[in-house]
């Protein structure tokens, strides 16, 4: 009876801590989700020139701005939860075990280069032709690799005869041996936050502006036909067989009584340049598209 009570307990306390650590990542979930969704919305106004605010968002649903960045959120609570899990635990996790410490080396240096490789380029490509979120997944993947491999490789390296160990290896290991553990689990977690976040954020940067230039490639040319010329003599208009002032430019956005058009002239190299026009003065759009006959 004794020892059915004492299993009872054991899976109460082990359920208790999966709970604890489902609580931990889905609160460091949130918090980076609203935060990299903010990002990701100031980034993709302005390439327009145009403020997040003109987008009417309640400030929980930033969580869902952008697939990508709250898949790569999630991923990133999950590599937060586990580098705790492994550095502040009274039995720190030993993901060497009983195997070939130079083997676990080899495989968490590899890791560590893949993952640092994959954060690094994924948000530079393409990713017009990449299904909504999976770019955020690779760029989360490539994260947990990276983290995984580096607790890895350095578990592995203290496991490893000095006399294996390339001597700058050797160094910086007898150097950290003089610090107190509770210092050094400080300084790691210090350092993963500030970098992950750093990380994320300017990930989220670099998403929100990449597909915006890719809504922008794919909206259609319109001719945006106005009441007058008056104030928009400087974009280069088209012939109209009425006379009226015509112009073909892509729409962008509409709000607070305003159109906002761009003529797909660049200001800069990150952002176009886009006019806002009153919806009063707009007498009609004709949407410039290519026609081919059904059955062709």
């Amino acid at each position: 009876m004794s020892e059915e009570l004492t299993e009872q307990k054991g899976a109460g306390k082990s359920r208790a801590l999966w709970l604890e650590y489902g609580a931990e990542i889905l609160t460091i979930f949130l918090a980076l989700a609203i935060l990299t969704g903010r990002v990701y919305a100031q980034s993709y106004w302005n390439v327009f020139g145009l403020s997040a605010e003109y987008i009417d968002t309640a400030f929980i649903n930033y969580a869902i701005m952008s697939p990508n960045t709250a898949v790569a959120s999630m991923l990133i609570a999950i590599g937060t939860v586990v580098v705790i899990i492994a550095l502040f635990r009274r039995q720190p996790t030993d993901f060497v075990g009983s195997n070939n410490p130079r083997v676990v080396y080899i495989i968490g240096w590899l890791a560590f280069w893949v993952g640092l490789f994959a954060i690094g380029i994924i948000p530079k490509v393409n990713l017009s032709t990449w299904t909504s979120g999976t770019a955020g997944l690779a760029f989360g993947l490539g994260f947990l690799s990276f983290i995984g491999g580096n607790l890895i490789w350095i578990q592995a390296s203290l496991k490893l005869e000095k006399n294996k160990q390339p001597k700058w290896e050797v160094a910086i290991f007898k150097w950290l041996r003089n610090i107190p553990f509770v210092l050094f689990q400080i300084f790691i977690v210090v350092g993963f936050v500030a970098g992950s976040l750093w990380a994320i954020t300017d990930t989220a940067q670099k998403f929100g502006a990449n597909e915006a230039k890719m809504m922008f490639d794919s909206k259609p040319k319109v001719i945006l036909q106005l009441d007058s010329p008056k104030g928009f003599e400087d974009l280069a208009m088209v012939p109209n067989p009425s006379g009226a002032a015509s112009f073909e430019v892509k729409i962008i956005t509409e709000a607070g009584g305003f159109l906002y058009i761009s003529p797909r002239v660049t200001k800069t190299p990150h952002q176009l340049y886009v006019r806002a026009v009153p919806i009063l003065r707009v007498q009609a759009i004709q949407y410039v598209v290519d026609v081919t006959p059904l059955g062709e």
